[in-house]
């Protein structure tokens, strides 16, 4: 059985171990570790190569950094998610089996995207924005169509 949760954000933060000019490089080739949850991001938002680097470049390395310190902290929250996720899921109508949520760095756009039936995606910048204390509730907005 695959994970509910598959947490790559950790991966996403590499990016501050280059020159800012390289972000859209790399980014480029992190999003392979998940193309077809990122293709679809993509796509939802509309999102050619060209702004996805737009996006990119206008990223503040002080910022992503402070996410990263932060990062630690969502923890408790992804456990709450997946505990009140299986808790829920025969109201919910979903099997805990075969659905996932990837929790990613990507674009600060939105901070819980469904990407399809049995696909979400969680950016943690733009949940630290929102606050990580406030995963479940976005989580479950979101699943519920709000």
């Amino acid at each position: 059985m695959k994970e509910l949760l598959i947490d790559r954000s950790q991966d996403f933060f590499l990016v501050l171990e280059r020159d800012k000019s390289n972000w859209p490089d790399f980014y480029f080739e992190y999003v392979k570790n998940a193309p077809y949850i990122f293709s679809k991001y993509h796509q939802i938002f509309g999102l050619d190569n060209q702004k996805i680097s737009d996006h990119i470049r206008h990223f503040e390395r002080r910022f992503v950094d402070k996410v990263f310190q932060n990062l630690s902290y969502l923890g408790p929250y992804k456990y709450e998610v997946a505990r009140s996720f299986v808790s829920k899921s025969n109201e919910l109508g979903l099997d805990p089996a075969g659905f996932h949520i990837y929790i990613v760095g990507a674009l600060d756009i939105e901070p819980v995207i469904r990407i399809d039936e049995n696909n979400m995606m969680i950016d943690v910048l733009s949940l630290f924005r929102e606050g990580f204390e406030n995963l479940e509730k976005l989580v479950f907005e979101k699943i519920r169509g709000r």
